[in-house]
C-alpha cells in the first residue's frame, strides 16, 4: 500500500505525541518536526506508511537519546493481559467454534495500537474484548484459512503490538491443537518502534516457551520486506501459510507476490477502511490476492 496524503499528518502527529510523552522541550520538538518534514520531502510516497514511520522514530530516538520510547506502555499491557490469559483461554475453550473465537480475540487485541490512537486504557481494551462475541468480520476468509492450514506443513505468524501478542499466543495454541503436525514460527520486530512487539516482549509473555521466535531484523512498524533480515526472508518465502497481524503488516505486505497470506487486523483508519470498502474499526480476516 502506498502512502496517501492523508497519512502524512497522522504520522507527524504521532511523532509529536511521542516526543511530548517523553517530556521533550518545545525547541527539541520543533527540531524533530523540521527534520521529519525534510525527511518526508525526499521520500517516494509509493512506499508504505510503515517505511516512513521507521524514519520518524529514528529521528525521535536520535534527538531524545531513547531506544524504546513506549517501553512502559508495552510492559503494562503485556503484564496486565498476561494476568488474564487463563480467563481469555476459557472464553475460547467454552465456545463451540474455538478456532473462530480465538481468531476474533486475536483481531480484537489489535486495538492496542499507539501508532493510531495516542490514548488507550486497559478498561477500553477489556470493553472491546467483551464485545467480540457480537462482532462480525466485515471480511471473513477464516474458513479458507482453516482449510489451507489443514494441508500445510509450515506457518509463519507475524506479530504486531504488545498486549495484543497475549491474544496471539492464545490463537497460536488453538492452531496447534487443531493442527498438531503444523510447524509454526512467530516473528517480531527487530528493533523497538511505537508499541510493537520485539524479542524481549515475546519472552516477557513466555511465548518462546511454546514455539520458536524469530526477529524480522527491522525497526519498521510493519513488514517492509526489503529491509528485513535474510533469516526472516527465508522463513517468509518458504512458509506454506502466513498469518499477518495488524494494520501495519497489511499496509506493507498487501501487494507482495506471495501466496496464502491472511491479514488479521482492525481497519483503524479511514484510508485503509475506504480501500477495503468497510466501515472504520471493522474486524478483518482477508486472504491476499495475487
Amino acid at each position: 500500500m502506498k502512502t496517501y496524503i492523508e497519512c502524512i499528518p497522522c504520522i507527524i502527529n504521532n511523532g509529536i505525541f511521542t516526543a511530548k510523552r517523553l517530556k521533550a522541550k518545545d525547541e527539541i520538538i520543533e527540531k524533530i518536526i523540521r527534520e521529519i518534514l525534510i525527511n518526508f520531502s525526499t521520500k517516494d510516497y509509493n512506499s508504505s506508511p510503515p517505511a516512513l514511520v521507521k524514519d520518524v522514530y529514528e529521528i525521535i530516538n536520535k534527538h531524545l537519546g531513547v531506544k524504546d520510547p513506549y517501553k512502559d506502555i508495552k510492559d503494562f499491557f503485556n503484564m496486565e493481559l498476561l494476568k488474564m490469559e487463563n480467563d481469555f483461554k476459557k472464553l475460547v475453550e467454552e465456545n463451540s467454534d474455538s478456532f473462530k473465537k480465538a481468531l476474533k480475540l486475536a483481531i480484537a487485541g489489535n486495538i492496542i495500537d499507539f501508532g493510531i490512537k495516542s490514548e488507550i486504557s486497559k478498561e477500553s481494551v477489556l470493553k472491546h474484548i467483551d464485545e467480540v462475541e457480537n462482532t462480525n468480520l466485515e471480511i471473513d476468509d477464516s474458513k479458507e484459512l482453516y482449510e489451507i492450514l489443514k494441508n500445510s506443513k509450515t506457518l509463519l505468524y507475524l506479530g504486531d503490538n504488545c498486549g495484543e501478542i497475549v491474544f496471539d499466543k492464545i490463537f497460536v495454541e488453538e492452531i496447534r491443537k487443531e493442527f498438531p503436525n503444523l510447524k509454526i514460527k512467530f516473528a517480531v520486530r527487530g528493533k523497538p518502534v511505537i508499541n510493537d512487539a520485539t524479542m524481549e516482549d515475546a519472552h516477557n509473555i513466555s511465548l518462546h516457551k511454546i514455539l520458536p521466535i524469530i526477529s524480522n531484523g527491522d525497526g519498521s512498524p510493519g513488514t517492509v520486506i526489503e529491509n528485513c533480515s535474510e533469516e526472516f526472508k527465508k522463513a517468509f518465502y518458504s512458509s506454506d501459510v502466513i498469518i499477518s497481524k495488524g494494520q501495519g503488516n497489511f499496509e506493507s505486505l498487501n501487494e507482495i507476490d506471495k501466496k496464502n497470506i491472511f491479514f488479521l487486523f482492525m481497519a483503524k483508519c479511514n484510508v485503509v477502511a475506504k480501500g477495503l470498502n468497510v466501515p472504520n474499526m471493522s474486524f478483518i480476516c482477508k486472504k491476499n490476492i495475487i
